[in-house]
């Protein structure tokens, strides 16, 4: 356990958005899940495990590592730029 906690806290290091990034997936997912469930619970028609469920979470993955490796990396740039200019 200590080594994959020394391996994370060196990523972190390394690369500042990726970390940030994890924890949004895993909460997203986690989000999705329980909500999933809760909605097939209370509707037993509809199965836990659907096609849609898979592909919204996804997608909400996906745009979640747009966000952390294109957009944020873009917007800290520039306003880092602009912190190191004055």
């Amino acid at each position: 356990m200590d080594n994959f906690v020394n391996k994370m806290k060196l990523i972190n290091i390394e690369n500042k958005e990726l970390l940030p990034m994890i924890y949004d997936i895993v909460r997203t997912i986690t989000i999705q899940i329980v909500a999933q469930f809760m909605y097939s619970m209370n509707n037993p028609s509809e199965p836990f495990l659907t096609l849609g469920f898979f592909q919204t979470t996804l997608f909400l993955c996906l745009g979640i590592m747009v966000f952390w490796l294109i957009i944020f990396k873009l917007m800290s740039d520039f306003l880092y730029k602009e912190e190191k200019d004055n």
